[in-house]
């Protein structure tokens, strides 16, 4: 298995993590498990504005690098 191969597997595990997390955190919120300081709406909304970013800042970075390994044959 080439290594760009395997780098595209990690991205994609990596998101769908990612994904998890954000989905848990939102079912959390929306339960009432989890607690925020301030009212629930503006918790969904900061938290899926940063976790959309830094799924995109991950997905960007990833692919750019697989780009790469198989520009150059890796």
């Amino acid at each position: 298995m080439k290594p760009s191969t395997r780098l595209l597997i990690v991205l994609l595990v990596s998101e769908a993590l990612l994904a998890g997390i954000w989905m848990w955190l939102l079912s959390g919120i929306k339960s009432g498990s989890l607690k925020p300081s301030g009212t629930p709406a503006e918790a969904i909304a900061t938290m899926s504005s940063t976790m959309g970013t830094v799924m995109g800042v991950v997905a960007g970075i990833g692919l750019v690098s697989v780009f790469l390994m198989r520009r150059n044959g890796k």
